[in-house]
């Protein structure tokens, strides 16, 4: 039973979770995110340990466990519950992630991407040690399509920008009961865009060639992303900026489900929210933040963030 379940929560805020029996460790995984099915070979002589932290709505877990199997089923989607991303990475022994019709077989340094709003099965050897960071899907930008493209692919360390995201990750697992606080919450958005930079460039690549429209697309936001403080960061200078006329632009984002406006709204914010939570900025006044991202109306500013975070950014700056 649920009560039954033991879970240690330390000073510095890390759940430990340790199992000695299949049955709890099934029970605690299956409940943790989203419904899985757990089962493994051997339930009588289990033996696991979770170490975890959340920093917003970003969780990362290092996982030590003996062998077993998850599957997320079809019958466990529910129209209307959250859409999250899992992204693990092997420190250790070695597992499999099906999803998509493909299959990563991934060792020490590999890392994979799943969709749990999809069937998907994974797979670990005894001794297999990894670390997990699980986020809403809305925080990496990435389109449903996209999505697809990615998920179940190994991705190296060995070569690419798996050697720069890998170390940082692995350290990261080290060090779960270390940082807290806002200095945490920067910590695990730095990982986010390390992960949300590794997808894009494996997009990029010519692995399984995207398409023009998604390429045009990926630059596009490239782009944006380095010219967001820019008060002139228009869709028609964005136009310009890439040879296409606007209309042209509007069609690339439809592809993805969202517009240029609001694509550049959310990425403000999503800057404004994490210089809202860094200590170092704590001197900066609201507005101060807003027109460093773009924000020219305070009023406005605060009306969108709260749409966006369900808390004014006063409150949040606070909470940090």
């Amino acid at each position: 039973m649920a009560e039954q379940i033991a879970e240690t929560v330390t000073t510095d805020g890390t759940n430990v979770f340790e199992a000695t029996t299949f049955d709890e460790w099934a029970q605690r995984m299956s409940n943790r995110f989203v419904r899985l099915q757990l089962s493994t070979t051997r339930p009588d002589d289990f033996h696991a340990v979770l170490h975890g932290r959340s920093y917003d709505e970003i969780s990362l877990s290092r996982i030590e466990a003996d062998a077993h199997q998850v599957d997320r089923l079809q019958d466990f989607i529910c129209a209307g519950e959250a859409r999250y991303f899992k992204f693990s990475l092997i420190l250790a022994g070695a597992g499999l992630v099906v999803q998509d019709g493909r299959e990563a077989v991934l060792g020490p340094g590999d890392m994979a991407l799943y969709d749990t709003s999809r069937p998907y099965s994974s797979f670990f050897e005894d001794g297999t040690e990894s670390l997990v960071l699980v986020f809403p899907q809305e925080a990496l930008s990435l389109s449903g399509e996209n999505a697809s493209r990615v998920t179940a692919r190994a991705l190296s360390s060995e070569h690419g920008t798996g050697r720069l995201v890998e170390p940082f990750l692995r350290g990261l697992a080290g060090t779960l009961d270390l940082p807290s606080g806002s200095g945490g919450i920067m910590l695990a958005h730095n990982a986010l865009d390390l992960v949300n930079t590794l997808i894009h460039t494996e997009l990029g690549g010519t692995t399984w060639r995207p398409d023009a429209r998604l390429e045009a697309v990926a630059e596009v936001q490239q782009f944006i992303e380095r010219n967001l403080a820019a008060s002139d960061l228009t869709p028609a200078r964005i136009a310009a900026a890439h040879y296409m006329s606007t209309r042209r632009l509007h069609y690339l984002f439809e592809g993805v489900g969202t517009t240029v406006t609001s694509w550049i709204k959310a990425r403000r914010l999503e800057r404004c929210r994490r210089d809202l939570a860094d200590p170092a900025l704590a001197a900066a006044t609201i507005t101060q933040v807003a027109q460093r991202w773009g924000f020219s109306d305070s009023a406005h500013f605060s009306r969108v963030f709260r749409a966006a975070f369900g808390t004014s950014p006063s409150e949040y700056r606070r909470a940090c």
